[in-house]
């Protein structure tokens, strides 16, 4: 019996799909947006945790902790090569894109966007 609940909370750990993305580099543009524009930059030591078993992403961007539900996911009809999660917290919406490769994140926010270069992921059970 004790085997098999084991199995068990191994199978559905496993299924839970969580992926933690270790960021090498950010760049945020603020308000007015220029392409190719990074106000604020840095490589501070920052993570995106994405589980999408739970339905949340969790952003540590240097001393900011950001926590979303995930609303929505779907193909960039513009550039397939992301995915778009629509994510929601208390401040407001924001719009999340990876690359398939996944190691580009961008958060969209109304004020502004925040471009992160991710190293190898720590953890990635598909």
């Amino acid at each position: 019996m004790k085997k098999l609940i084991a199995l068990l909370l191994i199978t559905s750990s496993m299924y839970s799909q969580k992926q933690v993305f270790n960021v090498q580099r950010y760049c945020i543009d603020e308000l007015p947006f220029k392409t190719n524009s990074c106000d604020i930059s840095g490589n501070e030591y920052s993570f995106v945790f994405l589980d999408s078993g739970k339905q949340e992403v969790v952003f540590f961007l240097t001393s900011q902790k950001l926590k979303y539900a995930i609303t929505d996911s779907k193909p960039d009809t513009s550039n397939p090569d992301f995915t778009i999660y629509g994510l929601k917290n208390e401040q407001g919406t924001a719009v999340m894109k990876i690359n398939k490769q996944k190691n580009k994140i961008e958060f969209l926010y109304p004020d502004k966007h925040i471009y992160l270069t991710v190293g190898k992921s720590t953890k990635a059970v598909q």
